[in-house]
């Protein structure tokens, strides 16, 4: 009886081993097989969040978002087969997934709509079309040619981004022929004959143009001082708060929708209300900017509107290595409008009748200068205009 009993015990024991067997082994093939804990991967829709979101298309580098089910379990992307796709795994839910649009020519990638091959931990894949869009080309803001001037018969090398499918390069809305797209960053094109003034180059691809002033040697130039927007001369555009100030009696500001075609701009007002005989706004000096050095051939341009203060009698100040050189010019007219001011008309030492002192070398001028005349009191009041678009015009021989 005691032996049968073991032998029922131990035949239990047998039993209950295999079946734990069983079972481990049944768990173990449906967690590797059930797709994760919230199944089978599906996508929805692939929404873009740029600044116009769209579906299933989007800008490279632009953030999309994937809306589906089962994604939480993601392990990669792929685009059009040879592009893998950063994302942030822990970012996504079941539902949701989040990556930027990849574009890297040396991976292979191109625009156009491609498959998007979504695969995750277990293995189960699910595909989807996405349009991946060519921006509008760009040039750089600062060292855009090399060399900096245009000259005749000479190779200039301009660079920017988004050289893709480039269909011409234009001067002066004139194609310039021949042209070797170096990479997306770089072109080259030879300078046409024939330009005596600052010319516009143009680049157009297949998705937009963009163009940007090129001066010239031996010619007329245009030297941008500042648009309020980052472009101009660098240690004066950086920023604005501390590289442009005021001085004197004044309310003075930069800020957007002041400027010329609701650009940034700025704008200086004088209301009698303090006890300085003198208005003004300025920034920080300078290198020079220019090699010229005929002031008859040189001109301080400058956007300016006075609208809401008749009667004020703007004055502009060029300050060199020998003195501030100043000009007074009455307020005319409404709306914005162009001033150009020729550099022979300034007068030495804050008086504009002093023109027996020579002229202002525009070569050394280290500022540009905005102030109101109100003659210690005896000024409109109140006093102001707006201004934008500060630059030099300047003939220059070398």
């Amino acid at each position: 009886m005691k032996n049968k009993l073991i032998n029922t015990n131990k035949g239990l024991l047998a039993l209950s081993s295999i079946m734990i067997l069983f079972l481990g082994l049944f768990s173990c093939e449906d967690n590797e097989n059930d797709g994760g804990e919230f199944g089978t991967p599906e996508i929805a829709t692939i929404l873009s969040l740029g600044d116009e979101p769209t579906i299933n298309s989007g800008f490279p580098d632009e953030l999309v978002r994937v809306e589906g089910s089962g994604l939480s379990d993601m392990k990669e992307i792929v685009f059009d087969g040879t592009v893998n796709t950063f994302f942030n795994s822990a970012l996504n839910s079941n539902v949701a997934l989040f990556f930027n649009v990849p574009f890297d020519v040396d991976q292979g990638s191109r625009f156009g709509t491609q498959t998007v091959k979504f695969t995750n931990l277990y293995g189960e894949t699910v595909s989807s079309q996405f349009e991946i869009k060519q921006p509008e080309p760009t040039l750089t803001v600062q060292d855009t040619f090399s060399p900096p001037k245009g000259e005749a018969g000479v190779e200039i090398r301009v660079f920017g981004n988004w050289f893709f499918n480039v269909q011409d390069v234009l001067i002066d809305g004139e194609s310039v022929g021949d042209f070797i797209v170096v990479s997306p960053q770089e072109l080259i094109f030879t300078f046409p004959e024939g330009r005596t003034e600052t010319t516009e180059f143009t680049v157009v691809t297949s998705a937009g143009m963009v163009s940007k002033d090129l001066p010239i040697v031996g010619g007329v130039v245009e030297v941008l001082i500042t648009d309020f927007e980052g472009n101009g001369i660098p240690n004066i555009n950086n920023d604005y708060n501390a590289d442009w100030f005021s001085y004197g009696d004044n309310m003075f500001r930069i800020a957007n929708g002041i400027g010329a075609d609701g650009s940034t701009g700025a704008e200086i007002i004088w209301d009698d209300t303090g006890t300085d005989g003198f208005t003004g706004s300025s920034h920080q000096s300078i290198a020079s900017v220019t090699t010229a050095t005929d002031a008859e051939n040189a001109f301080l341009i400058i956007d300016i509107n006075g609208d809401g203060f008749p009667g004020t009698v703007m004055e502009f100040v060029l300050e060199d290595d020998r003195s501030n050189w100043l000009i007074k010019a009455p307020l005319e007219g409404t709306g914005w409008q162009t001033l150009r001011l020729k550099m022979a008309d300034f007068g030495f030492g804050f008086d504009p009748g002093n023109q027996g002192n020579g002229d202002v070398n525009p070569s050394t001028i280290v500022a540009v200068k905005m102030q109101i005349s109100h003659e210690g009191g005896a000024g409109v009041v109140p006093s102001g205009y707006k201004y934008d678009n500060v630059k030099f015009e300047i003939l220059e021989l070398e």
